[in-house]
């Protein structure tokens, strides 16, 4: 199909990143028959010569409508559409995840500081060998437990008592994984529009949360402590808050902490307002000195996992949470998957006892890596700034100006791949920030740097990349 043919306002009127725009308007000209099943697409350049755009947006466009099952491109055939669209069905909201992790393809060469996974499944090794799972006594147990192993509920329980917040069992419910965790709460606090408050930016996968379950975000703004207590009391004042999502400890993705005294206010605010709060200590193990402590709010609900110390593929994570949300969060647990695996919670039972000199070798790991990223961004891209994290794994790397999401994609073609500060933001706000991750091996940092540089070269070599604007690169 030549570009000409192809219908009229294909890039929409909506606000968003430009390959976000082009790849809506090739959705709904398949939807409407304008362009059938089979059709060959114009080639990445050839489009984006008769569109007046980069090549990058329309890669990033048709790389979008791939992951959705849309388009299919083989190499020497081009691309093709292979979905009539009524098959189609509605539209589910995007995933800020990057596309490698949602195919479960990562891209052959490319360096991902995109993402957190701190360590491999070697790190559970030792311990299988010291204490194995004996799998005839999980035979014996044919119930799905939907609030989790008691004993892994009980271990659990044990931690957060340990750390200054009383808890039994029976306030603990098993999750596959931390993101469960957070989808299964947005849900229940954000159906029918409720509204979910959180900070201002946030962790990507929580906005993915709230938009999946129908909730109204209200993003709060943040200075170097994490979330503002003026604007809180304010909005809880002036809005009907059904929940607000926080992290207090290595927050993702500043990196900043809370003092004790704000993380009071907060509790305070929230309590006297009837406001339940969300306090996802998802990498609060990963804080560089001192250790966490759990918000202090009897009505709060604390969200865990062990996927940051030990390996994201055990996809065990848990939430504390009043006894009284219990049987709700219980029942949508069972809707979704009756129970998180056995084998991987009696995995996790064992690795709790040791967690504690994991997140010392973690940290320690952490911190020399930081140092490295550090001084090679220092020497190679002076104009980008930031301020060192806390703790965690990730960077927010402020840019001198223009696009992170433009240049996210330009990045990509260079050979690495970074999350633009906009994904990040429920008012898609910080579109001049890049969350880096910088837990690859330092090898592969430093190569990362490399290619960071070349790529912002050659962004920077555009004609009027500055001053264009956001989410448009001509």
């Amino acid at each position: 199909m030549d570009a000409s043919t192809l219908p009229a306002g294909l890039i929409s009127g909506s606000s968003g990143p430009l390959y976000q725009r082009l790849a809506e308007g090739l959705r709904g000209a398949v939807r409407r028959g304008e362009v059938g099943a089979g059709s060959k697409l114009p080639s990445e350049r050839d489009l984006a010569r008769w569109l007046g755009v980069s090549r990058t947006t329309v890669i990033g466009a048709y790389r979008l409508l791939r992951e959705e099952g849309l388009l299919e491109s083989v190499r020497g055939s081009g691309t093709r559409v292979v979905a009539c669209g009524h098959w189609i069905g509605p539209a589910v909201p995007a995933a800020t995840m990057p596309s490698a992790k949602l195919t479960g393809a990562p891209a052959v060469g490319v360096v991902d500081l995109s993402g957190s996974v701190v360590a491999g499944p070697e790190a559970l090794l030792p311990r299988l060998t010291a204490d194995p799972i004996d799998l005839r006594e999980l035979a014996t147990d044919f119930g799905y437990q939907p609030l989790g192993l008691p004993s892994l509920r009980a271990r659990i329980a044990a931690r957060y008592t340990r750390l200054g917040l009383p808890t039994t069992a029976d306030e603990v419910l098993v999750t596959s994984g931390a993101q469960q965790a957070i989808s299964l709460l947005f849900t229940l606090f954000g159906r029918d529009g409720g509204v979910i408050a959180t900070e201002n930016p946030t962790y990507a996968g929580a906005l993915d949360a709230a938009r999946a379950a129908g909730a109204t975000l209200l993003a709060l703004p943040t200075d170097s402590e994490g979330l503002k207590v003026r604007p809180l009391r304010e909005a809880l004042t002036r809005s009907p808050i059904s929940l607000l999502y926080v992290m207090t400890t290595c927050q993702n993705p500043t990196g900043t902490s809370m003092s004790t005294q704000r993380r009071t206010e907060i509790a305070r605010l929230a309590e006297h307002a009837g406001v339940p709060v969300v306090d996802d200590t998802t990498l609060a193990d990963l804080v560089f000195e001192g250790r966490w402590q759990p918000l202090p709010t009897a009505a709060g609900v604390t969200v865990g996992s062990l996927s940051k110390l030990f390996w994201p593929g055990l996809r065990i994570g848990w939430l504390r949470a009043p006894r009284t949300l219990m049987p709700r969060l219980a029942r949508l647990k069972v809707v979704a998957d009756l129970g998180s695996s056995h084998v991987g919670q009696q995995l996790a039972a064992r690795l709790l006892p040791v967690s504690g000199d994991m997140a010392t070798a973690r940290r320690e790991q952490l911190t020399a890596r930081l140092d490295l990223m550090s001084e090679l961004l220092r020497s190679r891209l002076p104009t980008w700034s930031w301020t060192r994290p806390s703790g965690g794994p990730f960077l927010w790397v402020r840019l001198p100006y223009s696009d992170g999401e433009s240049f996210a994609q330009l990045a990509l073609t260079h050979g690495v791949q970074v999350l633009p500060g906009a994904r990040t933001s429920p008012d898609r706000g910080f579109a001049d920030h890049l969350r880096l991750s910088f837990v690859a091996e330092p090898a592969d940092l430093r190569v990362a740097v490399d290619r960071l540089t070349e790529a912002w070269t050659a962004f920077e070599s555009i004609p009027g990349s500055g001053h264009l604007p956001f989410g448009i690169m001509v």
